[in-house]
């Protein structure tokens, strides 16, 4: 029977070689070999060694050993390790980078990895996590024209282009409203023969409606908390409430 090395079985008996000691199970054996201070012994891995060092070179070297190099707690696969270190000691993987405080590695998270601190996901660039915070959206900006909940003011205005709102208001009032305000030169084209009437005042990319401005300023960082767009949104509402 194999029981690794300095540990025998003859069909009668259980052996620890290194002690010369014989032991009627495997029971008593290995509480032998837990209890004895002569030699070394892995638990997980039910071996003997002959000293602390071969030991731990078993523990660097086994696949079975995930060892912890801050605290040497040890664990049975790399993902509970990983785990471990990124719970316990702040610790991102990706930079290979420990912090002092959980918050310090959640803000690290945030700025370098694109981490949903709403749910816990990361995601590939920063446009595509401020797409993704969307949904974590409450339903809390009352339409102007009726009682209808949206998420944004560009899905509002969106709802009111479209002609679906009680109040009747339709895409062509929206335009009216936008080129009344005092400001509509940052936002609006001097020539809209092709469609497209609106510009960033940021990034000058042109859009065919005031919803989808919006919506291209609340999805890009760059181009958001724009005077001109803020005063516009005081400006529709003081028109339409």
């Amino acid at each position: 029977m194999g029981l690794g090395r300095y540990l025998t079985y003859d069909g009668e008996d259980y052996e620890c070689l290194l002690c010369e000691r014989y032991f009627g199970s495997k029971y008593a054996l290995y509480a032998h070999c837990r209890d004895t201070s002569r030699h070394e012994w892995c638990e997980r891995c039910s071996r003997v060694f002959v000293s602390t060092a071969s030991k731990n070179a078993h523990l660097q070297q086994s696949a079975s050993h995930n060892v912890c190099d801050v605290c040497s707690d040890d664990f049975e696969t790399f993902k509970k390790l990983d785990d471990h270190k990124i719970n316990a000691h702040h610790f991102c993987p990706a930079c290979n980078l420990y912090h002092h405080y959980a918050r310090e590695l959640q803000d690290h998270n945030v700025a370098l990895h694109h981490l949903c601190v709403r749910c816990g996901r990361f995601f590939s660039n920063e446009n595509c996590l401020q797409m993704h915070r969307k949904k974590h959206q409450p339903r809390d900006l009352k339409c102007y024209g009726c009682n209808r909940s949206l998420k944004s003011f560009s899905g509002m205005l969106l709802h009111l282009e479209s002609g679906g709102c009680k109040s009747k208001v339709t895409e062509e009032d929206i335009d009216e409203i936008a080129r009344e305000f005092h400001k509509s030169g940052s936002y609006i084209r001097g020539s809209s023969d092709d469609g497209w009437q609106y510009k960033c005042p940021m990034c000058k990319k042109a859009f065919s409606t005031l919803s989808a401005l919006y919506q291209h300023a609340e999805d890009s960082p760059r181009c958001a908390g724009q005077d001109c767009l803020t005063e516009l949104e005081i400006f529709i509402a003081c028109r339409l409430e």
